[in-house]
């Protein structure tokens, strides 16, 4: 409190809230806080509710949605885009798969339930096991349930169909290049001097296969697209007409009609992009059916699972949101207590030893020179090690421990060059011989006026706290169990390759935005608060 107000009566925080940028950061800090507040304050209820028995949060929409467990819940397929963008049609279809598939379970296993004759679970308990968050199959009755689903799986089977169409296209190709080769050699044995009735005979043959052949595959392709494609009007009867006389050995006058095979190869024009054109509209078609199977939830639980999907899924399904905003707390539960150890333990030491002098002094120096001769990345790897096998290795505990042991460096540093300072300044002269014990001159009157270096330090602690838990995680070193934006980077290099930007992109962003905004705080706070800056 005696801190508090002596800085209340500075002209410091005047100056600090004259300051625009630092005000706006001081607010996108202050959200972030709040976000560490309510997430820390929910699980603590969360705790209290399960210990008791009395209420289960996470079965609260809002109460629950920022849980630990919400963060590596399913809550739809993998890698959909944010902010309501659509995908390529090849992941929308494997998408509206992963949903069917998924309701599919349910009639699998009701079969599965009336072949046998053990213990089987309630009809609600298999629909529950489909659940996504908030998104539950239709609330309809069994047997349509099942119609819609059945009407899915059809669509999907005619959309698997016009894909073998695209395997269809370079066979004909490949038969009308052959029925030109077989034409040519005719031709070229007809003009030769003496003709070789056994070749001819043979080439007949091999023209009235392929031809035969290039008719089966027109008629299958032209059963399977539809009404709309060139290829449908083409009457191929002439080719048959041709195929018989071949097989006969009496060869019409032209052999068969090029102008019909002619047509045949510019229908292929294009027959790629009209394939590909109709199994777009049956996935178009199978969309709408997926709506009525797995409805978006209206009310409070259709605007949580909206906020859960405002940026996307990672690769398991999970929402990117939600996963982004609890890093923000790990990050700041980092951040917060590493900081206040490395600052409270440093400055301690730093002002005893620019105090006290003597013995305390060359030992404070000896360790600090130590610890800032090894590199302070393989520092904290070896640090980290050091839990190897633990019980508390998957936890956050050997962060804070291996941060506070390297971080404590820089406040003890300046601190002790600040101590060294003040303690020959008249205030201190004063007091030691009015006879105050040294601890208490270190305590009122050193400590205290440190106090901007302390503010300073805490900052920028706090910044390099938050980025080495990143950069630890990110190398398999850091937190193990649960979520930081190190391991969604981590998570997210397959789907950079793949153009999918959206983790890595939410992890950045979040993560650059507190940096940022803390940048900008110390940076104001060395202006307002050390005396070399204070105007």
């Amino acid at each position: 409190m005696i801190l508090f107000s002596r800085m209340k009566e500075s002209p410091s925080l005047r100056k600090l809230g004259r300051n625009r940028a630092a005000m706006f950061a001081m607010g996108v800090i202050s959200l972030y806080m709040l976000l560490f507040v309510w997430i820390t304050g929910m699980q603590i209820v969360g705790w209290v509710g399960n210990q008791t028995g009395a209420f289960d949060i996470s079965e609260r929409p809002i109460l629950g949605a920022l849980l630990t467990e919400r963060t590596s819940e399913q809550v739809g397929a993998k890698e959909q885009p944010g902010f309501g963008l659509v995908s390529s049609p090849e992941q929308r279809i494997e998408q509206v798969k992963f949903y069917f598939d998924r309701a599919g379970r349910i009639f699998t296993e009701l079969e599965q339930q009336e072949n046998s004759d053990g213990e089987s679970r309630e009809l609600v308990d298999v629909l529950e096991s489909t659940r996504l968050a908030e998104r539950r199959v239709a609330d309809i009755e069994i047997n349509e349930l099942q119609a819609i689903y059945n009407e899915g799986i059809d669509l999907f089977a005619q959309q698997d169909t016009l894909r073998f169409l695209r395997a269809i296209v370079p066979k004909i190709q490949i038969a009308v290049e052959k029925v030109d080769g077989y034409q040519q050699q005719i031709d070229e044995l007809k003009s030769s001097a003496t003709i070789d009735t056994d070749k001819q005979e043979i080439l007949f043959d091999d023209l009235a296969i392929t031809l035969d052949e290039l008719v089966e595959l027109v008629g299958e392709y032209v059963d399977i697209i539809g009404e709309d494609d060139p290829l449908v009007s083409i009457d191929t009867s002439p080719l048959v007409d041709a195929v018989d006389a071949l097989f006969d050995l009496e060869p019409l006058d032209p052999i068969y009609d090029s102008g019909v095979v002619e047509q045949i190869s510019q229908g292929l024009d294009g027959a790629n992009d009209r394939i590909e054109a109709a199994v777009n509209k049956k996935l178009e078609q199978i969309e709408p059916v997926l709506a009525k199977l797995y409805p978006i939830p209206s009310g409070v639980e259709g605007m949580v699972y909206k906020f859960r999907m405002m940026l996307g899924t990672d690769k398991q399904g999970r929402s990117i949101l939600l996963r982004a905003l609890y890093s923000a707390k790990i990050a700041i539960q980092v951040g917060l207590i590493v900081s206040f150890f490395a600052v409270f333990f440093g400055s301690l030491i730093g002002a005893a030893a620019g105090y006290f002098g003597g013995a305390v002094d060359h030992l404070v120096i000896w360790l600090y020179s130590t610890f800032s001769s090894i590199p302070y990345l393989v520092l904290l790897v070896v640090l980290s090690f050091m839990f190897t096998g633990s019980s508390i290795e998957r936890t956050l505990i050997p962060l804070y421990v291996a941060f506070s042991l390297t971080f404590w460096i820089g406040p003890c540093r300046v601190t002790r060059g600040e101590a060294l300072k003040l303690r020959s300044l008249d205030y201190v002269q004063a007091a030691q011989a009015l006879g105050a014990s040294k601890a208490r001159i270190l305590l009122k009157h050193i400590l205290p006026n440190t106090s901007h270096l302390m503010f300073i330090n805490s900052s920028l602690l706090f910044i390099g706290a938050i980025k080495g838990e990143v950069v630890l995680t990110y190398l398999g070193l850091g937190l193990k169990d649960g979520v930081s934006w190190g391991n969604m980077i981590s998570q997210s290099g397959s789907q950079i390759t793949a153009g999918f930007f959206w983790q890595i992109g939410a992890a950045t962003f979040f993560m650059f935005v507190l940096v940022l905004a803390f940048n900008v705080l110390t940076d104001a706070l060395q202006d307002a608060f050390d005396p070399k800056h204070v105007g």
